[in-house]
């Protein structure tokens, strides 16, 4: 999709931009490092920061001691970058289902 194909009142909107939450970048970097290959430029590009970080604001809400183990510095340990693969790619294949994004 082009910014053209919507009206000039969506128009008006996507140029606004959506909010975006306040997350930790490292621990977002590090979770969104396991989102597969692709699924992430799938996304509108105006809508894309908005996507990733909602996605890592609900990771944070709903799993919180994961989050709190992404936050810390280095590589995240195997169980729980497992873990965390398994639902960053469940919400994006929930959400790009939703939005019909293939």
């Amino acid at each position: 999709m082009e910014l053209k194909d919507f009206t000039d009142n969506e128009q008006k909107q996507i140029q606004s931009g959506l909010p975006a939450a306040e997350i930790d970048k490292a621990a977002a970097d590090k979770i969104l490092a396991l989102v597969p290959d692709g699924w992430i430029k799938k996304i509108p590009f105006f809508v894309r920061k908005h996507a990733t970080t909602k996605t890592i604001e609900r990771i944070a809400a709903q799993y919180p001691e994961l989050y709190a183990v992404a936050k810390r510095p280095g590589e995240l340990p195997e169980k729980e970058r497992e873990e965390l693969r398994r639902i960053v790619t469940d919400i994006f294949r929930e959400k790009m289902e939703k939005h019909k994004i293939q």
